[in-house]
């Protein structure tokens, strides 16, 4: 696998710090990547809750580490969401012990593993995935949040949305319960393909013609122009974005015996 990979985050012009966080790990050894992929991710600390930055920020470095541990199941599907699974209750922990400096803390999380010509996505909140494809742009991830919620109900139209007074109300975030329940999705990556993970700084403010072109451009460029368009806009929130580009997706990762025999049981249970 032959990525080329940039990631920026910057507090805005508004905001008096900055809340966001990213992160990602792509191992050296070209055998590591085959077996257990690169990661990244994106992380934005909830607004209005005390210490938005140290749960996004415990939110990056625990999902990364968890998947990528030893003691980690082999399957990416299983690594990643014990991963999530543990930075929740990591966040929760930390949010309900006791601490008036960190109660309540909470955090958006997307994460995006590329692995064996697979994309593997998990997600809470209205941090996005992107997809840039033979110029077509895919969003790989639902919001969580009222007014998308609303939108699901067709009670109110998509590009109402953005400017929804429940916007930011997030129905969905690392940190709020003891377990969470995120959005888990796989789809195959070909040559060429282009990712994006971003914080609501950016789709707040930016059009998807504009993440698009952005994205097409080399990912340091692409990402330098995301954070400048939107603080051309305005600022008004913390924006971080992550271009990743696939140039060489790699072979095929095989399928262990015990995870083919797995999915064989489950498909015979109907499941």
């Amino acid at each position: 696998m032959i990525l080329d990979h940039a990631e920026v985050t910057h507090p805005g012009r508004i905001r008096p710090h900055n809340e966001d966080a990213v992160g990602c790990l792509l191992p050296e050894r070209g055998d590591a990547i085959r077996k257990r992929g690169a990661i990244f991710a994106v992380a934005d600390g909830v607004g209005g809750q005390s210490a938005g930055e140290v749960a996004s920020a415990m939110a990056i470095r625990d999902v990364i580490a968890g998947y990528v541990s030893p003691t980690s199941p082999h399957a990416p599907e299983a690594a990643l969401t014990g991963a999530v699974q543990a930075a929740n209750a990591r966040v929760h922990a930390v949010a309900t012990g006791g601490a008036a400096e960190t109660a309540g803390m909470q955090t958006t999380l997307s994460v995006l593993v590329l692995c064996g010509r697979q994309s593997f996505v998990a997600h809470a909140g209205d941090s996005r995935i992107y997809r840039l494809r033979d110029g077509t742009l895919s969003r790989l991830t639902a919001d969580h949040s009222e007014a998308a919620e609303l939108v699901r109900l067709r009670l109110i139209a998509p590009e109402d949305a953005a400017s929804h007074p429940r916007r930011s109300v997030l129905t969905r975030t690392l940190g709020a319960t003891p377990r969470i329940r995120p959005d888990f999705s796989r789809a195959p990556v070909e040559d060429g393909d282009r990712f994006l993970l971003c914080t609501d700084g950016l789709w707040g403010e930016v059009q998807d013609h504009e993440i698009a072109s952005a994205m097409a451009m080399p990912p340091e460029g692409g990402c330098e122009r995301l954070v400048a368009m939107a603080n051309e806009r305005g600022g008004g929130d913390n924006v971080s974005v992550s271009i990743i580009h696939v140039r060489d997706a790699g072979q095929q990762s095989p399928v262990p015996a015990t995870v083919r025999l797995a999915r064989l049981l489950s498909g015979l249970r109907g499941g």
